[in-house]
């Protein structure tokens, strides 16, 4: 096998462990400071459970849990095991197929007996009928809440493509196509959800306000947007939104389609509902439990084991691909030349377009790799967008190498470089892939059918097809295919400088 072959074999093993890290059974634990398992207290009279150092006594109460999200099985599983007959009931919303592909990992499984009834929907990440139907029952079992009942409230990734329920008199195909055409114009993560929740009857705090009769309602976040806002994640069911954030009306006239929206919609945003009917209660407690900073953390761990210099450069990564694969090229370009003697260190500084305080730890590994000659590794973290214009198949990481690809392959300076661009959940846009490969090999292998040239590469980038373009070269051996992970926090990039 080549080195560079074995760069790209490693790196790929680096994003797995990297996955493993953040499944739900690692971070739904006491090691992590959940012990979820009730307890006597010293009078052997009172249970209760500790979560991260607090006390939450469930004496003579009933537990129930709602979830939605691509990781949410798993903690299901987690909190099902640990409070045992003390849990009454639940309902989850889950991707098509995440039973099925997990049918043989033991931390995935639900009791035979289990009383949390399971919906899989929202095929391909589109929320559908099932994913609807699961979306009014969980919000009539946290209206059925009392003083006695306590409600987990499970969320994730993927969540508001699973928690559906439209405000009337929008239906759900408008807000499906609403959304899509944000998205296709390369709006951000955060602004789908702005407008996802105005026009939602679950969202933006609304699941929260719907169970504020329980005695207590606990969230448990897994993170896929950058920074953590719990206001933002899955729509924020059980979380108001900030008043700083730009409104849905301000989203739509960015991308210039609120003059298009029928009147009857402009209405649902311009006149929510009153801001006291979505502001949870006084009950309602929200934990997040994982983000990418773990899947980093492992990241830079599992680096040293192939013999690489590891740096964490950036967890908030959010440009649009085309943008980003600028940015990252700048970079590399002034790191070859640092290393040549074409920049000093302050003129490295000012070409370091990331978090100032990152930049030392960033030049000691530098510094690190001239001594030991080892390859430095740059790893990034976050959610890139992507502008749809075309009508092929692909994801945003796709998209991502396969411009990485290119630009690795023009540069003489860039020809061992390797590049991984996957996300976490497994899936990568409306497709099967996690993600790829960009390197100076996956196009050199292209262009070695005489047919082809780099006009064609160019061709799939226009057409947004980066699917089928690593799908037919070779035999898909640059693709990243995991099927689903059970966990999402959202993308990981590494940039391996051989």
């Amino acid at each position: 096998m080549s080195t560079k072959l074995q760069h790209i074999q490693n790196l790929r093993q680096i994003f797995q462990h990297s996955v493993e890290s953040v499944r739900p059974a690692q971070l739904l634990s006491e090691a992590n400071q959940y012990a979820l398992r009730p307890q006597l207290n010293e009078d052997g009279r009172r249970l209760s459970i500790q979560i991260q150092g607090k006390t939450l006594d469930i004496t003579h109460k009933h537990c129930h849990v709602v979830g939605f999200g691509k990781a949410v099985l798993g903690m299901a599983v987690q909190l099902e095991k640990s409070l045992d007959k003390r849990l009454k009931s639940g309902v989850l919303s889950i991707p098509f197929g995440t039973r099925k592909q997990f049918c043989d990992v033991p931390e995935m499984q639900l009791p035979t007996n289990s009383v949390i009834e399971v919906i899989e929907g929202a095929h391909n990440n589109q929320p559908d009928e099932r994913a609807l139907e699961a979306a009014r029952r969980i919000k009539t079992l946290a209206a059925s809440m009392t003083e006695n009942d306590i409600l987990f409230v499970l969320i994730s990734g993927g969540g508001s493509a699973l928690l559906p329920l439209p405000r009337t008199p929008l239906t759900l195909l408008e807000k499906m196509q609403l959304v899509r055409h944000l998205a296709n114009c390369g709006a951000s993560i955060d602004e789908m959800n702005v407008v996802r929740i105005a026009l939602s009857d679950i969202k933006g705090g609304r699941l929260a306000v719907a169970g504020r009769n329980a005695f207590a309602i606990i969230s448990f976040v897994i993170s896929d947007i950058v920074s953590n806002p719990v206001d933002l994640i899955a729509s924020g069911p059980t979380c108001a939104l900030t008043a700083k954030r730009c409104t849905a009306k301000e989203v739509l006239e960015k991308y210039e389609m609120w003059s298009d929206l029928p009147e009857r919609i402009r209405a649902l945003v311009v006149q929510p509902e009153a801001q006291e009917l979505c502001e949870p209660g006084r009950n309602n407690s929200i934990y997040v439990v994982g983000d990418n900073r773990i899947a980093t953390a492992k990241a830079m761990q599992e680096a040293l084991q192939y013999g690489y210099n590891a740096c964490i450069v950036s967890t908030t990564i959010g440009k649009e691909v085309q943008q980003l694969v600028k940015q990252y090229t700048d970079f590399l370009q002034s790191i070859c030349n640092f290393r040549k003697g074409v920049l000093d260190e302050s003129e490295l500084k000012q070409h370091f377009s990331y978090d100032a305080r990152i930049f030392q730890h960033f030049l000691k590994t530098l510094r690190m790799c001239e001594r030991t000659q080892n390859p430095l590794l740059l790893i990034f973290a976050g959610e890139p967008t992507v502008k749809v214009t075309g009508s092929g198949l692909g994801g945003r990481n796709q998209e991502l190498a396969l411009r990485m690809a290119l630009t690795l392959h023009e540069n003489a300076d860039f020809k061992n470089f390797v590049f991984l661009s996957a996300g976490t959940d497994g899936i990568d846009g409306p497709t099967p892939a996690a993600g790829a490969i960009g390197c100076d090999l996956v196009i050199s292998e292209f262009l070695n059918d005489s047919s082809k040239n780099l006009n064609d590469v160019l061709k799939f980038l226009k057409n947004n097809d980066s699917y089928n373009f690593y799908k037919n070269l070779g035999n898909g051996e640059y693709h990243v295919i995991t099927g689903h992970t059970g966990t999402n926090v959202m993308d990981l990039q590494f940039l391996l400088m051989a």
